[in-house]
């Protein structure tokens, strides 16, 4: 049986432990952040790893103590910080490949996890953050839970009671993130997405703006699934229309993050299941009529994508993106899509000739379809000046002339 902790026997199991698990997301619990701050000597000489979303898991782990690590596969302004002092290890690498690595390689002290309270068997579901936990608990040394009567108990993976070493047994709140508010340019962009998706078909969605948006668009769609790693807010407006596939495997997610509305409505209505399963490469492409929708920073002429670098400066990462354009581009009627708006707030075209040295998030064989609000790029079976001319066609009007003359230019030296 788990002993029950107070902060001192945390503090006292932190100070020999040097790799420490620690999810994000939802999974992120309030209970472990306050203790963590409370004692921050606790983690000289300390690495956290986790996935935490850059602008939603605001804790800046590497910032406890100055011999602190923090490992994440995203990098944002929170970290920036232990970045450039050289106490942020960023992974970039997609989610399916972070799944094989927690699973087969990575080992763990401690594992800090969120749970709901044991069901009549025993077992604590992991409710809401389902997605990387279920890889990393089994290789920990010691696994510490934050029970939390909070946490939903969900369709999805869960930890046995007998497997934990030390609970603490608090009713906390769960993290939350909102829709962002809708921005008219997103909601040019989604009804031409919305206009991809036929009834029936499958879809997968990042988490902002472009999915509340796009997911606004689909009220009018029929018999839709969904498949995806994360789902948010936007999802109640699927859940109260009929849009929806009645089944109740409609929706498969990895993680919610969102409401407390959200954290309500998902028990009973979505099936949670962790990385290994939503971002699995034959899982996907064995999804008929699956629509995988990805934002990005910028697209170039020739189809590269750039979802993680802005100014030269990472300030996010890959997660599951090349794992859904990939699966869904070899899925039976699937497509690939990435949508943007088509200039930035300072009216800068996402459309470019060439983009900037450093890495690509995707290659240019990995988007099938560009979406801006300006119309949709089909680049399916185009040859590399065909692909040039229909990125251009949906450029901001203002750019399309210097696009043209950069692609002349271009195609000249190749």
């Amino acid at each position: 049986m788990p002993e029950y902790l107070t902060p001192d026997r945390f503090h006292d199991l932190l100070r020999n432990a040097s790799e420490v698990y620690a999810p994000g997301c939802a999974g992120h619990s309030a209970v472990f952040e306050r203790w963590l701050r409370e004692a921050p000597e606790c983690s000289d000489g300390v690495r956290y790893t986790g996935i935490h979303i850059p602008t939603v898991n605001r804790f800046d782990f590497a910032g406890l103590h100055p011999r602190a690590r923090m490992r994440n596969l995203f990098l944002g302004t929170d970290w920036r910080a232990a970045w450039t002092r050289g106490a942020f290890d960023y992974l970039p690498i997609s989610y399916s490949a972070a799944w094989q690595w927690l699973s087969a390689h990575a080992h763990f002290d401690i594992a800090l996890v969120q749970v709901a309270p044991p069901d009549a068997d025993g077992h604590c579901s992991l409710g809401i953050a389902a997605d990387f936990t279920p890889a990393a608990w089994p290789n920990a040394r010691r696994v510490i839970a934050h029970v939390n009567p909070a946490m939903p108990r969900t369709q999805g993976g869960s930890i046995p009671w007998s497997r934990l070493d030390a609970v603490v047994e608090h009713d906390a709140p769960l993290l939350e993130a909102p829709d962002p508010a809708a921005d008219p340019v997103l909601d040019r962009v989604a009804a031409h997405v919305a206009a991809l998706i036929p009834d029936r078909a499958c879809v997968q969605l990042g988490l902002g703006k472009l999915q509340s948006a796009v997911l606004r668009k689909l009220r009018d769609h029929r018999g839709l699934r969904i498949h995806s790693g994360m789902v948010s807010d936007g999802l109640l407006e699927l859940l109260d229309s009929d849009a929806l596939d009645p089944s109740a495997d409609a929706v498969t997610a990895g993680v919610a993050l969102g409401t407390r509305a959200l954290y309500a409505a998902v028990p009973g209505r979505v099936r949670f299941r962790d990385v290994g399963h939503t971002h699995d490469a034959g899982v996907l492409r064995a999804i008929p009529r699956l629509h995988a929708i990805n934002s990005a920073l910028s697209v170039d002429l020739f189809g590269q994508v750039n979802g993680d670098v802005l100014g030269g400066r990472f300030v996010s990462g890959l997660g599951g993106l090349p794992d859904f354009l990939r699966g869904a581009r070899q899925a039976p009627g699937g497509r690939g899509i990435v949508a943007l708006a088509s200039v930035t707030g300072d009216d800068r075209s996402r459309i470019v000739p060439r983009l900037d040295p450093g890495p690509a998030s995707l290659p240019r064989i990995d988007a099938d379809h560009v979406v801006t609000e300006f119309g949709v790029a089909d680049l399916r079976y185009l040859d590399t000046h065909a692909r040039a001319r229909a990125l251009i066609e949906i450029a901001a009007p203002a750019h399309r002339e210097a696009l043209a003359q950069a692609w002349f230019e271009i195609a000249a030296r190749l």
